[in-house]
C-alpha cells in the first residue's frame, strides 16, 4: 500500500504534535522538580540553622549545669593537682616537721621549683597547720580515776597527761538563744523609778524569728556559697530546726531592704571608678527569693577596682 503525500503529511504532523507534547510534558517535570529542589534546598537550611541553635542552647544548658554542679559539690579532689610545698600557708613547710622532709627528699627532687612533690596515700600528712582554730582538750581517765598496783594496790601518783594525738573536728549547732534580762528594784526613797530593767541585746529584724549570727550565717550559705533555699532547709532540718522555706526567703528580703544603703553606696562609688571589674557569674535564683541581696556581691566586686 502507497501512501499519498497528504497522508504523509498528516502522519508527520501527528507526529511532531506528539514529540511537542512530549517535550511540554517533560519541561512541567523539569519546572516541578526544580521546586521540589528549591523547597527541599529551603527546608534543608532551616533545618541545619534549627540545628546549631538546638547545638548552641545544648552547650548553654551544659554550661549552666557545670557551674550548678560546681557550686553544688565543689572541685573533685581527685582532679585537682597537686600544691607544691611552701604554697599551702604561711609557715607549712615547717609544720609537716622532719616526715614533710623526709617525703621530699625520697623523691630525689628540687623541692624549691616544686617538682619533688610527694604524690600518693599520706602526701599532705602533717604539712597545714591548724593551730590557729580553737582547741579544746578532752581528758581521758581509767574507770572510776586513777591507776593502782594491780600487786599491793596502792594508787599511783599522778604523772601528767600525754597528748596522743589531734584531730580536728566540725560540730554544727542550732540552738534557741534566750534573753534573760535583768530587772532591779529600787532600795532608796528618791523620786526615780521604782524598777529599771537592762537594755536587751541589737536586733537587726527587729520582731524577727532569728538572731543577728543566724542572719549573717543565712546570707552567707544563701549568696556567697551559693546553696539553695531548700538545701538550706533540709540541713536546718537535719539539726532539729524544722523551719519553712517561705520564713527564710521573708528573712532574706528584711535583710535586703536593710542592706540597700549600703548598695546605693556600692553603685555610687562604682559610677565614679576608673577600674571597674564586672562579675558574669550566671545564677538562677527562685522566684519567691528575687531580693535585692542578689546584686550586692556583684556591685562590691566592682567597687573593689
Amino acid at each position: 500500500m502507497v501512501l499519498d503525500a497528504g497522508d504523509a503529511e498528516a502522519s508527520l504532523a501527528d507526529a511532531l504534535a506528539a514529540a511537542l507534547e512530549a517535550n511540554r510534558q517533560l519541561a512541567d517535570m523539569a519546572g516541578e522538580l526544580r521546586e521540589e529542589n528549591t523547597r527541599l534546598r529551603e527546608d534543608n537550611a532551616r533545618l541545619r540553622a534549627r540545628d546549631a541553635q538546638r547545638d548552641a542552647e545544648l552547650n548553654r544548658v551544659r554550661a549552666d549545669l557545670a557551674v550548678l554542679q560546681r557550686m553544688l559539690f565543689g572541685r573533685s579532689s581527685e582532679r585537682s593537682r597537686p600544691t607544691p610545698p611552701g604554697r599551702d600557708d604561711a609557715g607549712g613547710g615547717d609544720a609537716g616537721g622532719d616526715d614533710a622532709g623526709d617525703g621530699d627528699r625520697g623523691q630525689g627532687g628540687d623541692c624549691g621549683n616544686g617538682r619533688g612533690v610527694k604524690r600518693g596515700p599520706g602526701a599532705r600528712a602533717g604539712r597545714r597547720d591548724y593551730s590557729h582554730l580553737p582547741r579544746f582538750e578532752v581528758f581521758w581517765d581509767f574507770p572510776g580515776g586513777g591507776y593502782c598496783c594491780p600487786e599491793c594496790g596502792e594508787p599511783f601518783a599522778l604523772l601528767g597527761e600525754h597528748v596522743s594525738g589531734q584531730q580536728v573536728d566540725w560540730q554544727v549547732i542550732v540552738r534557741v538563744v534566750a534573753h534573760c534580762r535583768r530587772r532591779y528594784r529600787r532600795a532608796c526613797g528618791c523620786r526615780v523609778p521604782a524598777t529599771v530593767m537592762a537594755p536587751g541585746p541589737p536586733k537587726a529584724i527587729g520582731k524577727g524569728l532569728f538572731s543577728n549570727g543566724f542572719v549573717v550565717m543565712l546570707l552567707t550559705e544563701r549568696y556567697v556559697a551559693g546553696r539553695s533555699m531548700n538545701s538550706l532547709v533540709t540541713g536546718l532540718a537535719r539539726h532539729g530546726a524544722e523551719i519553712s522555706p517561705a520564713t527564710l526567703a521573708g528573712t532574706c528580703a528584711q535583710a535586703g531592704a536593710l542592706l540597700a544603703p549600703l548598695a546605693e553606696a556600692i553603685t555610687a562609688r562604682s559610677r565614679n571608678s576608673w577600674h571597674l571589674h564586672a562579675d558574669e557569674t550566671v545564677r538562677h535564683e527562685a522566684p519567691c527569693d528575687r531580693v535585692e541581696v542578689r546584686g550586692l556581691h556583684r556591685r562590691a566586686v566592682a567597687a573593689a577596682g
